[in-house]
């Protein structure tokens, strides 16, 4: 516009990185909200929807995980998650087979 540079410090670029976080969270869970919606009332199969809230999740953590800014213990953290939701998922499957006339 006026010619003028702009200057990035550190504080210039971790506020531009939270708000694109902030945005990417509210997109994040804007379509699993759809994706519910779209399963529960409308009989529809969202997994189109839902793949892409899964492949966008892993490029986020691969590349933090490339650029080693993952908290301590991520990984750790991320297979107790994946083994607890697992166990859940089963027993609520069995919950639903078992009682369903």
């Amino acid at each position: 516009m006026n010619g003028q540079t702009i200057l990035r410090d550190e504080r210039t670029k971790r506020i531009g990185n939270e708000g694109d976080h902030l945005g990417f969270t509210i997109l994040l869970f804007g379509v699993l909200v759809d994706v519910f919606f779209r399963s529960a009332l409308f009989k529809e199969s969202p997994w189109d929807l839902f793949a892409l809230v899964i492949v966008s999740s892993w490029a986020s953590m691969i590349y933090q995980g490339l650029h080693k800014t993952l908290p301590p213990h991520f990984w750790r953290s991320m297979i107790i998650l994946a083994l607890a939701t697992a166990v859940l998922s089963a027993a609520l499957v069995f919950v639903i087979l078992r009682f369903r006339h």
